[in-house]
């Protein structure tokens, strides 16, 4: 239809990704809290929800320039950094490097491991309880925080780093970093090449870094 804006979806949700973790944060350990909020895991359960804003990640997207990995905002550039990436989330700004692997993809979804956080919440007693509670929270913040993807797909690298020991060990802002800026060049490049008024898909990342970037500016 004439007139219509583009399509475009994040599901990076700030409201609903804490609403479906409440249930196990209700019952997990005072030992299993600590070190949660010792891996700066804990923080993001109790964020400040911030509203999905899609018409302002379409005009990040049209207009990011992919050569100087930044948005042309009336007469400047606007960057995001990795040192701003871990300002913003809370997260230390080290550890080793990681090259993200999309594929492959595992069977399950979000929606099962939404299940399993409902599971552990209710399970009692049972071997090892609260270090499965808390590595399902730490592979639910990767995969429906951090690092969603369209489909509601799992990558199996993050399944393997699903976990408290291994988190602590990577440089996640360095990773969120180029994993924002690799599907800005990817949808920037659809958003010339399809009409307007067409869908886009999703925006696949933590897009709430960039709304947090771009109202720290005005």
């Amino acid at each position: 239809m004439p007139g219509r804006s583009p399509y475009l979806s994040s599901r990076c949700v700030v409201s609903t990704f804490k609403l479906n973790a409440r249930p196990l944060l209700n019952v997990i350990a005072t030992e299993s809290r600590s070190a949660l909020e010792d891996a700066k895991v804990f923080p993001f359960f109790r964020m400040s929800d911030l509203p999905q804003n899609i018409p302002l990640l379409l005009l990040l997207m049209r207009c990011y320039n992919r050569d100087k990995q930044a948005f042309l905002l009336g007469n400047f550039y606007l960057r995001l950094i990795v040192n701003e990436v871990a300002m913003i989330l809370g997260l230390p700004n080290r550890g080793r490097v990681l090259k993200f692997a999309r594929l492959p993809l595992l069977d399950f979804t979000h929606k099962n491991l939404i299940d399993e956080l409902k599971m552990l919440a209710e399970e009692q007693f049972s071997p090892n309880l609260e270090s499965r509670r808390v590595n399902a929270l730490v592979k639910y913040l990767l995969v429906v925080f951090l690092f969603p993807l369209k489909g509601l797909k799992i990558p199996a690298c993050l399944n393997e780093l699903g976990n408290l020991a291994s988190f602590t060990q990577y440089n996640w802002p360095d990773v969120i970093h180029k994993f924002l800026h690799s599907n800005l060049t990817v949808l920037s490049r659809m958003s010339v090449i399809r009409e307007f008024g067409s869908n886009l898909g999703y925006f696949e990342g933590c897009t709430t870094v960039l709304l947090v970037r771009v109202t720290l500016i005005r």
